[in-house]
């Protein structure tokens, strides 16, 4: 299944994807019938799921396939689900608004609500264990599933380093089967287009439905977003503790130092600095690298995730949002808080879970990526009127890489055409007025 999808009749060819994106995965080709009209379509094979271009594409040309028709089957029919929420439900639906939510989705269908904060909870608990059971191990988070496409797709060389770790989801759903022996299907709620490419990888849930998609089906249920009116609403089984502030930028990070504070640990985040710093990192010393590597594609977390409706709080909201989780959780740690009793279940974790249920393993799906020397730079060159070395590094990026070579490279490799190079195409309109000239003289 192709995750991001493309409207082709929506696409005006501006290159915002192709800027955007940071594997490159895009083709861009002429339109039938035209000579200088421009489509760029996704490569499925070679895309990470990041979202970045759904973000990017402001001619709605951009899109994505997720379980929200699945999930609208469930709840109209009243069949039975689990419900697994993403942290970050708090910052997308904010001002109480998230408690609105699922209350009527609980009032409306047969259902149970859980929260991803208790699996992060659990995946915090289980990083903490793996890593006394392996000290010189070095690891990279997997939380986020864009990272994991990434490494398995273009650094297959990281997997050793890949957390085996399941992500909070990926924990709470192994929990609620292997604990609970609860059965029914699984639906993930998210602000994050690329969980639905974990959902297929791992198969712990099963669907992963965004909390864009969800937006547009609550409104198209009538639903009213009123802040005014906010119930009393509480997760089946446990809240999370800690865990509740793993969708802020470092979240894992903070989550793992109070548990084991001896730990070197490092982040990086977004799509214009992670992705070079996994590179980096690959060209690393075992010994010079950090204990952990807390990576996440977006920037600022999974609270600005690529899939949030249009209730999502801003920057300074969440921010003020996760202070005040992160807050409540480090009280509950000092034990100065009344919810003290949360920091029971890590004992109970240790009593009752085993590490290897929340483990999972990765596939090399390395994508060929073809090698070009001189030569043939040289002939794709020419064949763009670049003939001299000036031309060849103008790097204006008008055609969405960062420079000519990119370029270069994606017309060799069959991924754009020559035509939708500014330089090309001026070259080309100096010589058609030469000769207009030379007609006329």
């Amino acid at each position: 299944m192709s995750i991001i999808t493309v409207d082709v009749n929506k696409c005006i060819g501006c290159n915002a994807c192709v800027r955007v994106c940071p594997v490159h995965a895009n083709k861009t080709y002429k339109k039938e019938g035209t000579s200088d009209e421009f489509v760029t379509t996704v490569v499925p094979d070679a895309c990470i799921n990041c979202g970045e271009c759904v973000k990017a594409c402001h001619h709605g040309a951009r899109g994505y396939n997720d379980g929200i028709d699945m999930f609208a089957d469930y709840f109209e029919n009243k069949r039975p689900m689990n419900i697994i929420v993403a942290p970050a439900v708090r910052t997308s639906f904010p001002n109480g608004q998230w408690k609105q939510v699922l209350q009527f989705i609980r009032d409306n269908c047969d259902c149970k609500i859980y929260d991803v904060g208790f699996g992060a909870d659990i995946c915090t608990f289980m990083y903490n264990k793996y890593i006394k059971s392996n000290p010189n191990k070095k690891v990279i988070t997997q939380p986020c599933p864009a990272i994991v496409n990434f490494i398995c797709k273009y650094h297959p060389e990281l997997i050793p380093n890949l957390s085996p770790v399941m992500s909070p989801v990926g924990c709470l759903a192994v929990w609620l089967k292997k604990y609970k022996n609860d059965l029914v299907k699984t639906f993930m709620l998210s602000p994050c287009i690329a969980k639905t490419s974990e959902a297929l990888r791992e198969g712990s849930y099963d669907y992963n439905v965004t909390f864009k998609s969800l937006e547009k089906y609550l409104k198209r249920k009538h639903f009213d977003f009123d802040d005014t009116l906010i119930p009393q609403f509480k997760f089946d089984e446990m809240e999370g503790s800690i865990g509740r502030i793993y969708p802020m930028p470092g979240g894992l990070k903070e989550t793992m130092l109070t548990l084991n504070q001896d730990l070197v640990i490092r982040t990086s985040e977004g799509p214009h600095t992670v992705y070079d710093r996994l590179i980096r990192y690959s060209q690393t010393d075992e010994e010079r690298k950090p204990d952990i590597l807390d990576v996440l594609n977006c920037e600022f977390g999974c609270n600005h995730g690529t899939a949030l409706p249009d209730t999502a709080a801003d920057l300074l909201e969440i921010e003020a949002t996760m202070d005040r989780i992160s807050s409540d959780s480090m009280r509950e740690v000092a034990g100065l808080f009344l919810g003290i009793g949360r920091l029971k279940r890590f004992k109970e974790f240790e009593k009752t879970l085993k590490l290897s249920d929340f483990l999972v393993s990765y596939e090399d799906k390395s994508i060929r990526q073809i090698k070009m020397g001189p030569d043939e730079y040289d002939a794709v060159f020419e064949s763009m009127n670049k003939h001299t070395p000036q031309s060849r590094t103008i790097n204006c990026t008008a055609c969405g890489y960062k420079s000519c070579k990119d370029m270069a490279y994606a017309i060799y490799n069959g991924l754009n055409v020559k035509e939708n190079c500014v330089y090309y195409l001026k070259q080309q309109l100096k010589e058609d007025i030469r000769k207009m000239q030379e007609f006329y003289s």
